[in-house]
């Protein structure tokens, strides 16, 4: 089973399907407008096929197979549909596909949605074992075999792993998550020890551990931005932090612009306007140049 995170970006950009894509407002991806009670009562009728006293209601199968569109095994589909049956009850009310609806709405859906699968028994926050359950479930765990009682595992839930965790905790441990399985997964393609992996191993590496963070453009052009040759540790994690700044970078271009989204940028320029806000490295930079010359043949930046 996949759980991605690009699945909830899509819900956040494209609505909840695209048959009901108007349900999600559209527009400025900052600010998701919220759809009206009728016309989510009007999606909800749709796909739901229970009725208690009453009451329709969508089971886990209406809410997964035939409302996100998405084929799963019988597990898998139990485990995504508990995102919005907060109550874990086996089925999904109105008032909580309406809630569903707000949370993708929220500035950090990503992670909140990422919590509700991971709370298991909705009781508000995430136990060791909750974690590994899912986590086991996930193409990630398939690929790449962390150590899951490993001292990083034990920062977080201790080293009886009796400690639970909850939202904002849970928020900062994904993120240090994800960071922590690309390291891992670069010592695990690094057999010689020398610090270098290959570019296909590279290219492996982006695609299974920080797909959510990939463009089209920028997946299509990983090995071309190593030319070929062999990653060192600390181009690969420059790349992954680029990736993971890319709205800072963007406020740097604006400052180095003075707002003009249309105006091209130097190196320089913008190393310069970098060093005056913030800790991007100049080897982040000198990275954001390679991409923009491979995908766009341009040695300027362009406001993405």
């Amino acid at each position: 089973m996949r759980v991605a995170a690009s699945e909830i970006q899509r819900l956040r950009r494209d609505g909840f399907t695209h048959r009901d894509r108007d349900v999600v407002g559209a527009g400025n991806p900052m600010h998701i407008k919220r759809a009206s009670t009728e016309k989510l009562r009007e999606i909800f009728g749709k796909y739901s096929t229970q009725q208690i006293n009453g009451e329709p209601y969508m089971t886990s199968e209406d809410f997964v197979k035939n409302f996100l569109g998405q084929s799963y095994n019988e597990e898998s589909i139990k485990l995504i549909a508990g995102i919005a049956d907060t109550s874990k009850d086996g089925l999904i009310s109105f008032a909580e596909f309406q809630a569903f609806e707000g949370l993708l709405c929220t500035p950090d859906a990503l992670y909140k949605t990422a919590f509700q699968l991971f709370d298991r028994n909705g009781n508000g926050s995430v136990t060791y074992s909750e974690f590994v359950d899912v986590f086991k479930k996930t193409d990630l765990h398939a690929k790449i075999p962390f150590k899951l009682d490993g001292p990083f595992i034990q920062l977080y839930f201790g080293k009886d792993r009796q400690r639970v965790i909850n939202y904002v905790e849970f928020s900062q441990f994904l993120h240090d998550f994800h960071e922590e399985c690309a390291m891992e997964a670069f010592r695990l393609k690094d057999t010689s020890g020398s610090g270098f992996i290959s570019a296909l191993d590279f290219q492996d590496i982006m695609v299974n551990v920080k797909k959510h963070l990939l463009t089209n453009e920028v997946r299509d052009n990983l090995i071309a931005v190593t030319e070929g040759h062999r990653v060192s540790f600390p181009y690969f994690m420059a790349f992954n932090s680029l990736l993971n700044n890319m709205e800072l970078i963007k406020r740097i271009y604006l400052n180095a612009t003075s707002g003009n989204r249309a105006e091209p940028i130097t190196k320089d320029e913008l190393l310069h306007s970098a060093q005056t806000m913030s800790q991007i490295t100049p080897l982040e930079i000198d990275i954001l140049y390679q991409l923009t010359g491979v995908i766009h043949q341009s040695g300027y930046v362009p406001f993405w």
